[in-house]
């Protein structure tokens, strides 16, 4: 549950960004991943379905009611994660098919930043985009987008999207809630604590 507290924080970073169209469904991603890469946190949501931004923002608003320090704290420490970590990969797309107002795009994301035994990860995403208002959107919600996977609230082999873990959260107590919140602050802080001691 703590993940899942987690991933609709970093989901609602997404919704605090404004709309812009966007073209083709690869330079979507691109769109996405340069915006990722140079910590431009708020060019994000331009990228995103209109559905998929109501979600967030009513996530957002949900646990915001819970905890409003909590849920400011855990989302500037989360913006801070994503713009770090973004640095440490890159991103090669390919394979763009079209079909209809449905598009997919393959993407390769290596990262920089070698394991324990000296090797670099390589993983492969399909993304799933659908048109909106004759623009190409990522659709977090698609279960193909395994990337955005702890966005949408995925915490095991059923691909939950973001409305089920919305739903799963709203049904719990908000004592329990606001535990899960202090619980993500203090996980944030060990991984600050750890980075330091490198």
């Amino acid at each position: 549950m703590k993940k899942m507290i987690t991933a609709i924080c970093l989901a609602a970073t997404l919704a605090a960004c404004k709309p812009n169209p966007a073209t083709a469904p690869t330079a979507v991603l691109d769109g996405m991943f340069t915006a990722m890469k140079n910590g431009q946190i708020d060019s994000m949501k331009n990228y995103i379905t209109s559905q998929d931004i109501a979600m967030l923002e009513a996530a957002e608003k949900f646990m915001t009611g819970i905890d409003p320090e909590g849920m400011k704290t855990i989302r500037e420490r989360i913006t801070g994660e994503i713009r770090e970590n973004a640095k440490n990969y890159e991103y090669h797309l390919k394979n763009e098919k079209i079909n209809g107002d449905r598009a997919t795009v393959e993407a390769e994301i290596v990262s920089k930043v070698p394991d324990s035994t000296g090797t670099t990860k390589k993983t492969s995403h399909t993304f799933e985009l659908v048109k909106e208002n004759d623009a190409w959107k990522i659709a977090l919600s698609k279960p193909g987008n395994e990337m955005f996977n702890s966005m949408k609230g995925n915490m095991g082999a059923q691909k939950a999207d973001l409305k089920d873990g919305l739903e799963k959260l709203q049904k719990m107590d908000r004592d329990t809630l606001k535990m899960m919140l202090e619980k993500a602050k203090l996980a944030l802080d060990s991984i600050d604590r750890k980075k330091k001691g490198q």
